[in-house]
């Protein structure tokens, strides 16, 4: 069903409970790393805009700064410009493999850490359609080509444990009872396991909470106008918990480009793309609860009178899933001048990309109860119906705008040095649609945009050094610094508590052979390391107070990717 279809009486209780003072219960808000997928936050926007020196090996070994640099086929997503230098025409493919992994200091592994994915960072074609010796114009050259700005192959997987030491521990089931009883919302008979009873008419940022219901580890007690949700029926009151979380993530932005570079004299190049591009993004994200009654006799779990309960959950693993995609378009100039022999200065423009993205959501719980009196485990477990945003009911958003200069210097043929800075108006991304019944609107996005975040500064550079003729030597790198005004705003933030890369730098290095006049192969392999945010996995806020109540502790991912390319390339 889509999202419009989802009745109006929830389409507003997304994160923050204005219910719950009604209640007399204080207002309450939601965030953390399990939560909030049912919607796009202002950190997925900027996650979707952040872009990554792909393309060419050789583009890549000289840490992607092309701005002043031509005659390659990554100048079509970098500074069209560069292919006003080419002087016959080229085809190439860059295969390429990523191998990704994470670490979460102070954690346990679970599932898995590394994502290896195998790829192509470009294909393309630059075809020199006009040459003179004479007049303004020297030559003129056309690109269309692939080229891989984004990649989304990740995975973080880990386990912490929250031990039981004399007082509560937290557990999801605490905050999804606070979560429905501060709305109001309880099931009616026969509700129970019937996907198109208690949840079919839900809003879906509650579907992890009724999902919770139906695999019982959270229960309802009391009549009438005194009922309320409890977690404390099947989950003992000295429980511990082992916290364990998995994020898989998959996909890529490619952008198609068609181009056209123009040779003025030999010393002023210019050029223009525009950029078609396409997107697939899907998350995994799975959350689980183990619970162990080690300070229980004979570990049976007892509630709070001390006594047995007469069943007890042993996991709850809830399991959610976004699919993203598709597609944008941008615009982009670029200049390069060669004012005297051996520099070259560049500079080029990016429109901010336009985007129109179809989204689904989905998710499923299983669980493990053992019930006492017959000696038997229990596995029960739901899922829900997918939900769609497509068509008029799209996430269309605006990505930033982008400048970047470039200088470089050639010695001779022996070397070049080349460095490269980029600014990106990350305060400026624009959410132009969202779906009916979405929570906010595309003036609160403006206003979190503008409030919290800012442009950021990328540094690029590369040396290249040729001891022979037929051999080129490569090194280079880049730094990119953070796009949020505050780097811990949103750390316990209901609105944006996803974690977001905040910072990333690399290093290249790479291998260029002339295998004759025509045909070239170039390597590179680059490491790429990423800083996410600080995150929870779950929280609940007292608004009133401002204070976190049922909550976990805080964690911090570190992201680092292996790439190793290899450009074939046949000039004629």
């Amino acid at each position: 069903m889509k999202r419009s279809g989802i009745v109006a009486l929830l389409a507003a209780a997304v994160a923050v409970l204005p219910a719950a003072a009604q209640s007399g219960l204080p207002p309450m808000s939601f965030g953390g790393a399990v939560l909030g997928h049912d919607m796009m936050w202002a950190t997925d926007f900027a996650q979707l805009s952040q872009t990554h020196a792909f393309g060419t090996a050789r583009s890549m070994a000289l840490g992607g700064a092309f701005t002043s640099l031509g005659a390659d086929l990554s100048s079509m997503s970098i500074n069209p410009a560069g292919l006003g230098m080419y002087r016959r025409s080229e085809v190439s493919l860059t295969p390429f493999l990523s191998v990704g992994h994470s670490e979460t200091p102070g954690t346990q592994p679970w599932l898995g850490d590394n994502r290896t994915r195998f790829s192509f960072a470009n294909v393309g074609a630059a075809l020199n359609v006009y040459e003179s010796a004479s007049g303004a114009l020297t030559s003129l050259t056309i690109g269309v080509g692939m080229n891989r700005i984004a990649d989304f192959n990740t995975r973080y997987s880990f386990s912490s444990e929250s031990r039981y030491a004399g007082q509560l521990v937290p557990t999801i089931a605490d905050l999804f009872c606070q979560q429905l009883n501060g709305m109001g919302i309880f099931p009616e008979p026969g509700d129970k396991g019937d996907p198109n009873g208690f949840l079919g008419y839900m809003n879906p940022n509650i579907w992890p909470a009724t999902l919770a219901y139906n695999a019982y580890m959270i229960s309802v007690r009391g009549q009438g106008d005194g009922r309320e949700w409890v977690s404390s029926d099947r989950i003992g009151s000295k429980a511990s918990v082992l916290h364990s979380m998995d994020v898989l993530s998959s996909g890529s932005i490619n952008e198609f480009d068609f181009s056209l570079g123009a040779n003025l004299n030999n010393i002023v190049y210019v050029g223009a793309t525009i950029g078609i591009q396409s997107v697939h993004k899907k998350v995994g994200v799975t959350y689980q609860e183990e619970y162990g009654y080690f300070d229980d006799p004979g570990g049976v779990a007892t509630g709070s009178d001390g006594q047995p309960l007469a069943e007890q959950l042993d996991y709850a693993n809830l399991w959610q899933q976004t699919v993203l995609d598709g597609s944008g378009v941008n615009f982009k100039l670029g200049v390069i001048v060669r004012p005297v022999a051996g520099l070259r200065v560049g500079a080029a423009f990016h429109t901010p990309t336009y985007y129109s993205l179809d989204r689904s959501y989905r998710g499923a719980i299983e669980s493990r109860v053992y019930k006492h009196a017959t000696e038997e485990y229990g596995y029960p477990s739901d899922a829900t119906e997918p939900i769609y945003d497509e068509g008029p009911n799209s996430w269309d958003f605006v990505s930033p705008s982008r400048l970047l200069l470039g200088a470089s210097y050639t010695f001779g043929n022996f070397a070049l040095v080349t460095v490269d800075y980029e600014r990106d108006w990350y305060n400026g991304i624009r959410v132009k649609n969202v779906p009916d019944g979405s929570f906010w609107g595309s003036e609160d996005y403006k206003a979190e945009f503008k409030n919290n975040f800012k442009g950021t500064s990328t540094i690029r550079g590369g040396v290249e050094v040729k001891p022979l003729p037929i051999l080129s030597l490569r090194v280079g790198g880049g730094y990119t610094d953070s796009m949020l005004r505050d780097g811990n705003f949103y750390v316990d933030d209901p609105y944006a508590s996803q974690p977001v890369v905040v910072k990333s730098h690399y290093f290249t290095a790479g291998v260029g052979f002339n295998l004759g006049r025509n045909t070239v192969l170039d390597l590179a392999y680059q490491y790429l390391s990423q800083t996410q945010s600080q995150y929870r996995m779950f929280f609940s806020l007292d608004e009133s107070q401002h204070e976190l109540v049922t909550y976990t502790g805080l964690y911090d991912t570190f992201l680092t990717r292996h790439y190793i390319a290899m450009t074939l390339g046949f000039r004629f």
